[in-house]
């Protein structure tokens, strides 16, 4: 199951203060089919979270993952790393 760092949740909780997101919505990792065939995970808030999905949990904060990618995700760690543009959401496989 994903694994959630505590960098990846306190950047979450950043995330959420600076767009102003209630705290009653969820955060949502679903998949999207590039053109090369690749899965690219889309991150969302969502007012409501299907009771389908999956849940991560890092000291209280919660990422629901769509259930068509969590075997993609089964064995990685979502973290944070500097990039250029600033704070960049990352997936690293599990130690």
């Amino acid at each position: 199951m994903l694994e959630l760092s505590e960098n990846a949740a306190a950047a979450l909780q950043n995330l959420r203060q600076d767009q102003g997101v209630p705290d009653e919505h969820g955060t949502r990792l679903t998949g999207v089919q590039q053109p090369t065939g690749d899965l690219a995970v889309h991150l969302e808030f969502v007012e409501t979270v299907p009771e389908t999905d999956l849940v991560a949990e890092q000291a209280g904060t919660e990422v629901h993952i769509d259930p068509e990618i969590s075997e993609p995700l089964a064995d990685v760690v979502m973290d944070v790393q500097q990039s250029e543009q600033g704070l960049a959401f990352v997936f690293r496989p599990q130690e």
